[in-house]
Parts: structure tokens; sequence; C-alpha cells
């Protein structure tokens, strides 16, 4: 009876023990892992000087990039117009292709002057204008019209030019009003097509605006670039900007009158650290044209020298990472050498994704590392390394006795030691399940 009693305890003991293994083992097989977290690894931050610009000390001027429109870099008195001379004529060979365009490097129509258009150039002789010797008769193309406007600045062909695309001077401004509203350049105004009179005007801003547009205008920007025309049965000129080709000056624009001074309304490309630079700028109200020129040329070399490249991160570094209690690890790495050029002061904040990753889910497709460096903002591509698998079966077996403190806790994977404490008489506690 004894023994048969001892055998009914061990067999009651032993499918207890095995019941309790059946539902130890499916509790922790069946419990859930969480996602993993990430952590971000700390970078040093990206911080460039203080720019120095150096701007005349007389009118108005302003300089900024060419491609972000209404962005000023530094400027004095930006937001005041002032007559702007023969910086008008650009307006009138942008209003003219706008009505009748011409591709790069073609002549465009050929245009005989009549009586009218022979005589204007005795007409701006007489106001002390700039001008080029013209004759009832005469065959130019719009091009060499073009040309011979943004070149030398004649007075006589822009006055041809506007009344041949639009009939009359009259016709030709208001054109012009429309085509600036269109364009958005509030702050411009043309009275004329010449600049002759001081109520064509402009802020320095809106100049700068419209030297992005002429820059963007092919035909506009070539002929405002050239230093020397050969136009035959008139002359040959030299271009009046004298900057032109000093310290990356590429163009665009004079002008003079006694109201306006001397003006200079310029584009500029150089190169720095391997990339390219372009600028425009523009000096009002210099006593003459030469100070303008050197003046400009100042202004953009300060410029161009406050530009640096500065990188955002190199190939394969390392911004985040996540590592699995279970030996797992995923890291994000950046993509390809970053660098950005940067212009003046600026200061960096970077952002790196570090979603939850969840046991044996994809990663988010096209990670990317935001560094923002003063007023831009910059994305630089990652790319993930390493997989979040999931625990194996020994680890989700183990889990439960680390959680409720049975089991020490060793670096993933490896030999887990056993306290001592019976696993039948230390049932799961109820607030673990």
């Amino acid at each position: 009876m004894h023994r048969r009693s001892l055998a009914l305890v061990a067999g009651i003991t032993a499918g207890s023990l095995a019941t309790g293994a059946g539902l130890y083992s499916s509790y922790a097989l069946m419990t859930p892992v969480p996602a993993v977290a990430g952590h971000v690894i700390e970078r040093a931050i990206i911080a460039t000087p203080v720019e120095t610009v150096a701007l005349p000390g007389y009118g108005a001027s302003a300089i900024g990039p060419v491609d972000e429109r209404g962005a000023v870099y530094a400027g004095v008195d930006v937001d005041t117009a002032r007559p702007i001379a023969s910086i008008t004529k650009l307006v009138t060979a942008l209003v003219v292709l706008d009505r009748s365009p011409i591709a790069a490097g073609e002549s465009g129509p050929t245009i005989t002057l009549d009586a009218a258009a022979g005589a204007l150039d005795e007409e701006y002789i007489a106001r002390n204008g700039s001008y080029a010797p013209a004759r009832e008769g005469l065959q130019l193309t719009q091009r060499q019209m073009i040309d011979l406007m943004l070149v030398w600045s004649a007075n006589n062909y822009a006055d041809t030019l506007a009344i041949w695309a639009f009939g009359s001077i009259e016709a030709y401004v208001e054109a012009a009003a429309e085509w600036i509203d269109r364009e958005g350049l509030e702050e411009l105004r043309v009275a004329d097509a010449t600049g002759f009179s001081p109520q064509s005007s402009g802020t320095p801003r809106a100049l700068l605006d419209l030297a992005r547009l002429a820059v963007a205008n092919p035909v506009v920007a070539d002929s405002a670039g050239l230093e020397r025309i050969d136009v035959p049965g008139v002359g040959v000129f030299e271009n009046r900007n004298t900057a032109l080709g000093l310290d990356g000056v590429t163009g665009l624009k004079t002008g003079t009158t006694q109201e306006a001074g001397a003006c200079l309304l310029f584009s500029g490309r150089t190169e720095v650290d391997g990339e390219l630079v372009e600028t425009v700028g523009v000096v009002l109200d210099a006593d003459v044209h030469a100070r303008a020129a050197a003046d400009s040329r100042t202004l953009l070399t300060s410029v161009v020298d406050d530009y640096r490249s500065v990188e955002l991160g190199t190939a394969g570094e390392v911004v985040a990472r996540w590592r699995a209690a279970w030996g797992d690890e995923v890291e994000l790495r950046i993509a390809d050498d970053a660098r950005e050029l940067v212009w003046g002061e600026a200061t960096s904040q970077t952002f790196v994704p570090t979603p939850a990753l969840a046991p044996g889910g994809r990663a988010p497709e096209d990670p990317l590392m935001i560094v923002q460096l003063g007023d831009e903002q910059l994305d630089v591509p990652l790319e993930w390394s390493g997989r979040m698998g999931g625990p194996d079966v020994w680890w989700r077996l183990m889990r439960p006795l680390r959680e409720w403190g049975i089991l020490e806790e060793q670096v993933a994977r490896r030999p887990i030691a056993l306290r001592a404490v019976s696993v039948a008489a230390s049932p799961p506690p109820a607030a673990s399940r």
C-alpha cells in the first residue's frame, strides 16, 4: 500500500510538472516580442563663420544667389525704389523677346529702319545719350538690335526695337507693365524703353529678380556677356560694362543718368571647391561707372569668399543603431559621401529617423537624415545594414525566467546561470501575464 501511494504521488507530481511545463512553454512561446527601439549616434555640430560683405558706402546695393527668387545675401536700402537708367533696357529686351522669341544662336527677323528710326540717333545725340549710327533703309536683325541695346546701350536701337515689336513706345510701356505684373516684379516700373526717364525705377531686391530672369534667358544672357560686337553697317563696339570678365563677372547691364548716377546690374559665376557659384548683384548711384564697376567686383569677391564646402557625412558612417536583447543588430548608415556648399554663418541640427523595428518586420524604405543648416534643409540618403530577424526558441523559453528574476541577465545567446530556486515552487506571478 505504501509503495502504491508513493507511486501515485510520484505520478501526480510528474503529471503536474509536465502540465506546468507545457503551460509555461506555451506562455513563453506565445508572449509577443516587443519592437526594438533605436538610438541615434551623436554627431558633431557643423558651424560656419559669420559672413563679411564689402558693401559700397553710397547709394543702394544688393547681392544674392541666382537660383533663389527674392533672396538677398546682403544689401543697403534694398526695398527703396530708385531710378535705374539703362538697366531698363534689360526689361526692353525681355519684353520684346516675350512677344517675338528667338532661340540662342538665331538672328530673328530682319528689320528695316524707316525714316523715324533712322533719325533717332540724332535725337539722342542732342540729349547727350548713348547711341549707335542709324539711317533710313538700314537692315538689321532682331538679335543685332538686342546686342546694340545691351552691349553698347544704344538708346535709339532700344526705341526702334520696342516700336517694331509693339507699334509705339506707349504700347510698349503698357505691354512692359503687363509683363512686370505677370513676372511678379511689383517694385519695378518702366516709363520708357531706354531708362532715360527717371520714372523708370526699381528696388535693389526687384532688380536682383530682374537679373535672375535675364540670366535664365539664353539670348539676353549671351548678349549681355559679349565683350565686343561688330554690326555691319553700324560699327564695332566694346561692352560698356568694364567689370565684365573680371573676378567672375559675366554680365549684365550698365546705366548712367543724372538722376540715377552710375549703376551696374551684374551677374557672377565662380568655382568654389569644385562647385559652381552663381550670383546676381546691383550697385546704384555711384559717381562714375568706373567706381560702380570696381565696387561691384569687390562686392562679388567678398560674397564668394563667404562660401564654405562642409561635410554632412561620409559613406558608410553609422548614424543610428538598434540592438536586440537576443543579439540581432541593425544600423542606419549614410549611403554616399554628402557635402554641401553653404554661404555665411550657419549652425547645423541633425534629425535621424529611429522607428521601432518589429522582429521579422520590414524596415521603412528610403530613410533620410535631415540636416538643418542655417535656413536650408538638406536631405541625406541613408541605407539599412543588418536585419531584425527575431529571437530563437531558446531565448523565448528563457525570457519569462529572466523577467521574473529567476535567471541572471547575461549577454544574448550565451549560457544563462540558474539561481537556486525551484521552478515548481515558484509559479509565474499573476501580474506577469
